[in-house]
């Protein structure tokens, strides 16, 4: 039997905000649906989605992300873009 360990600040806050608060840092690599996964599973830090007004060809893209935390911001990209 496999044994998870449950984060509680994970598993009680809501991380995704639906508004995008100035202080945030908006990351320039295109949000997926494979990358918000990642982020979700890797990240503890609060993070909103930004629609932009531009048009991709990417066929799973959400839009851009924005994190509070700087290092999440900079883990981000480094692994996604």
């Amino acid at each position: 039997m496999t044994q998870y360990k449950i984060d509680p600040y994970i598993w009680f806050g809501n991380r995704e905000l639906d508004f995008y608060p100035k202080h945030f840092i908006l990351a320039s690599t295109p949000l997926t649906i494979n990358s918000k996964q990642w982020v979700l599973d890797n990240l503890k830090g609060r993070f909103c989605i930004v629609q932009t007004s531009q048009l991709f060809l990417i066929e799973y893209y959400l839009g851009n992300i924005a994190f509070e935390d700087s290092k999440d911001a900079t883990f981000y990209e480094l692994k996604w873009s």
